[in-house]
């Protein structure tokens, strides 16, 4: 039994077949052991190689049939678009598959498979470049069975890595007389661009379901012709701008100071800024919409 260490350079540090390992002069024998794992009848991944998603899929790969696509929570989690808040590791649940028809569903260990006609329209996602369901097509699928919160931060990061407004209502149009279909319709009239993250989504969304009118998204504040800054949400009438401060932005020093400077810029010419944390949208919603609300009419704004 041959160390994952000696294999040839070719097979080191992924997923490969016997098959492969043989042409290359790798005997079964070389392969068995604790130096390797087994995924799938005829696959080996070196037991060195931590397990990851990427990993998982990169085996199935290697015997899915032509035209196989990832899909669902898998697809999601490949081309770095949020899941719903608090779902579970996704590396606790088996890979999910489709193929178009007429194909047949492969059955494989570890692997969810199925049809969907929409297979055909598969991209290469970033990165890792594995094949999966078109990110219009993959919200479709996934809206309909998610809180309306999540549904719509889905939709808002569908748009935020290229999709276009369009393409969004023509991929909801082709599901016409579909189940979900409804609901999609719903979610569809509630996403918004440029969104930068699912908490700025329910951030959005928690201030319009308390009835203040809704902000605009990721506007930029220009003063005689340059640029001050973009808020997260704003009302320019009333130049009230409302920012979601994530804990990443108080790690990055630079990411802090120039936080600060913005809304320091703001101010100086007459915005008033509310920021607020995950705690105020996740734990204090109704205190977090009173104070948006009352800042709002002090300014004016009246609904």
């Amino acid at each position: 039994m041959a160390p994952a260490g000696a294999l040839p350079p070719a097979l080191r540090g992924r997923p490969f077949t016997v098959a492969e390992a043989a042409a290359l002069g790798v005997s079964r024998d070389a392969l068995k052991g604790r130096g390797f794992r087994s995924p799938h009848r005829g696959v080996r991944v070196p037991a060195f190689l931590p397990d990851s998603l990427e990993l998982r899929c990169r085996a199935a790969a290697l015997v899915l049939p032509p035209g196989a696509v990832f899909a669902g929570r898998t697809a999601l989690h490949l081309l770095g678009l949020p899941d719903r808040l608090h779902a579970p590791d996704v590396l606790a649940a088996p890979l999910q598959v489709v193929v178009a028809p007429p194909g047949t569903p492969p059955r494989i260990a570890g692997v969810v498979s199925g049809q969907s006609q929409w297979a055909g329209r598969a991209v290469a996602a970033p990165r890792t470049r594995l094949r999966v369901l078109a990110p219009a097509q993959l919200w479709c699928d996934l809206a309909p069975g998610l809180p309306l919160v999540d549904a719509v931060a889905l939709g808002d990061a569908v748009r935020r890595e290229g999709a276009s407004a369009q393409g969004l209502a023509a991929a909801v149009h082709a599901r016409r007389g579909e189940p979900g279909v409804v609901r999609l319709r719903e979610v569809l009239a509630l996403v918004r661009h440029p969104v930068d993250s699912p908490m700025e989504t329910r951030t959005r969304l928690l201030v319009v379901g308390a009835g203040i009118p809704e902000p605009v998204c990721g506007r930029p504040v220009v003063v005689d012709g340059g640029w001050i800054a973009t808020p997260d949400l704003s009302w320019p009438q009333v130049r009230v701008a409302l920012e979601y401060d994530g804990g990443h932005h108080r790690r990055d020093a630079r990411q802090w100071a120039n936080d600060i400077r913005r809304r320091q810029l703001l101010e100086a010419h007459g915005w008033r800024v509310l920021v607020i944390t995950a705690a105020d949208v996740l734990r204090w919603p109704d205190q977090t919409a009173a104070m948006v609300a009352q800042v709002l009419r002090e300014r004016g704004l009246a609904w």
